[in-house]
C-alpha cells in the first residue's frame, strides 16, 4: 500500500528551513555552505521521510535538487559506521558521476567514502575501490551486475537502496540487472524510488521492491513547466538545418540539441562545422568516457555555447543556467519530451524549449500534449501543418484555412 502525502505548497510564507528537516548540525553546516539557503519542494518532503527510515517513492522533475534528497539521508545514515551500506543505481555514467560530486560534498568532509562503478573504467581500478569498503556505491546497473557475475562485490549488508530516475532506467532496458540487483540485496532494508514519470512499468517494480512506501507528488510532474516557453515548429525535414542556424543567431546563451540517434549528433556537428560555427561540440554513448567528460566540462566552463547530445548521452548533462534545448528530432517515447525540456528553466529559471515537427511525427505530438494538458503553441514553415502532408493556406474565396505558414497556432 502507498501513503500518499497531502500536496505541498509552493508559496513563500510556507517554504521550509533547513533546520526542519531533522539534519544534524553537521549537515545542516556543510548545506549552507554549499549555498542551498532553502530546501526544494522534493528535498523537504523527502529527507525528513528518508531519516526516519520509511520506503519512498518520489515524483519529482528534472533538475528540482532530488540528488540532495537521498544524499543527504544517506550521509546522515552511514557517515560514521564501518563497512558498505548504501547502494544509489543511476541510469548512465554522467549521473552517476554527478551524484557521485554531491556525495564529495556533503558526505567527505564527515568522513564517508563513496566509489562510483561505471563503464569505460578498468575493471581492476573498480576493484582496487572496492577494497576500500566505502559505506556507499554510485552505480549503473549494467557495470554492477559485471561485478557480481565476477565475484567482485556482494551486497549482504545493503541497508539502503536509490533508484534514481527509474523510468529512464527501464526504457533503457535495465529491468532485468535491477530485477537481479535487488535479489542480492537483503530484504530487510530501506529502498527509494524517484522517478519523474510513472507510468505501469515503474508501478510494478515498485509494488515488487517497496514495503508500505511513502508517495512524494511534487506538482504536476508532466503538465505543470512554468517556467519553460515551449513552442513547435512544423517543416520539412530538409529545413531543419536553416532553422536551427537561424535559432543559433537569434538565442543568446548555452544551448542544448537533441537528437534521436547517435550517427545523427557528429553528422550534424561537421554539418555546422562546415558552416562555421566552431562553438559547438557533441555527445554520444559511443564517445570514450574521457572525451564525454571533457565536452562536459568545457560545455559548463562556455568554451563551446552549444551541444548537441542523444537522448542516452543527455540524460547525464546537468548544467544550470541552460537557456534554449532544441529538439531537432522528436524522441521514441512521449514521455522523454519532459526528460528532454527539463534541462531548461530549472530552479525557477525562464527557459525555451523548440520542437521541430515533420509530417511524421503527428500522432507523438499529439500524444504529447495529452500528457501535458495543452496545445503546445505552434509556428510554421514550407506549408507544413499538423492535419495534412500541406498546411491549409488561402484559396480563391479568401477564406483562410486553420493553419497558415508563419503564423502562431493559439494556446488555447
Amino acid at each position: 500500500m502507498v501513503t500518499a502525502l497531502p500536496p505541498h505548497s509552493d508559496s513563500p510564507s510556507a517554504r521550509p528551513e533547513w533546520s526542519s528537516l531533522g539534519l544534524s548540525s553537521g549537515a545542516l553546516s556543510l548545506v549552507l555552505k554549499a549555498g542551498y539557503l532553502h530546501p526544494t519542494p522534493v528535498q523537504a518532503e523527502s529527507i525528513p521521510l528518508a531519516l526516519k527510515g520509511d520506503d519512498l517513492i518520489a515524483s519529482a522533475q528534472t533538475g528540482t535538487g532530488k540528488t540532495a534528497s537521498f544524499v543527504l539521508p544517506m550521509v546522515e545514515r552511514f557517515a560514521s559506521k564501518s563497512g558498505t551500506f548504501g547502494l544509489i543505481l543511476c541510469q548512465t555514467r554522467e549521473i552517476a558521476q554527478q551524484t557521485q560530486a554531491t556525495l564529495e560534498i556533503f558526505g567527505t568532509p564527515r568522513g564517508l567514502r563513496s566509489i562510483v562503478l561505471i563503464g569505460g573504467i578498468d575493471m581492476k581500478i573498480d576493484a582496487a575501490a572496492l577494497q576500500t569498503y566505502p559505506q556507499v556505491i554510485v552505480a549503473t546497473p549494467g557495470r554492477l551486475c559485471d561485478h557480481l557475475d565476477r565475484g567482485n562485490i556482494w551486497l549482504d549488508f545493503i541497508q539502503m537502496v536509490v533508484l534514481d530516475e527509474a523510468d529512464r532506467m527501464l526504457d533503457m532496458g535495465f529491468s532485468d540487472q535491477l530485477s537481479r540487483i535487488m535479489q542480492e540485496v537483503p530484504r530487510e532494508r530501506q529502498t527509494l524510488v524517484f522517478s519523474a514519470t510513472f507510468p505501469p512499468t515503474v508501478e510494478r517494480l515498485a509494488s515488487k521492491i517497496l514495503h508500505n512506501p511513502k508517495r512524494v507528488a511534487i506538482g504536476k510532474s508532466m503538465s505543470s513547466l512554468p517556467t519553460i516557453d515551449q513552442r513547435l515548429i512544423w517543416m520539412t525535414e530538409e529545413s531543419k538545418n536553416r532553422e536551427l542556424m537561424r535559432l543559433f543567431r537569434d538565442q543568446k546563451g548555452s544551448i542544448i540539441v537533441v537528437t534521436r540517434s547517435k550517427d545523427r549528433a557528429p553528422r550534424l556537428w561537421r554539418s555546422l562545422h562546415s558552416r562555421g560555427m566552431y562553438e559547438v561540440s557533441y555527445l554520444h554513448s559511443d564517445r570514450v568516457q574521457a572525451d564525454r567528460e571533457q565536452v562536459l566540462v568545457d560545455f559548463k566552463e562556455g568554451k563551446y555555447r552549444i551541444l548537441i547530445a542523444t537522448d542516452v548521452a543527455g540524460r547525464g548533462i546537468h548544467v544550470d543556467g541552460i537557456a534554449h534545448v532544441i529538439n531537432y528530432d522528436l524522441p521514441m517515447e512521449p514521455e522523454d519530451y519532459i526528460h528532454r525540456i527539463g534541462r531548461t528553466g530549472r530552479q525557477g529559471e525562464v527557459g525555451k524549449a523548440t520542437t521541430f515537427v515533420t509530417t511524421r511525427d503527428r500522432a507523438l505530438i499529439r500524444s504529447i500534449e495529452k500528457i501535458l494538458a495543452k496545445i503546445i503553441p505552434a509556428e510554421y514553415r514550407d506549408g507544413v501543418g499538423p492535419d495534412s502532408g500541406q498546411a491549409p493556406v488561402r484559396h480563391g474565396s479568401g477564406r483562410p484555412g486553420p493553419y497558415r505558414p508563419g503564423k502562431k497556432r493559439s494556446s488555447r
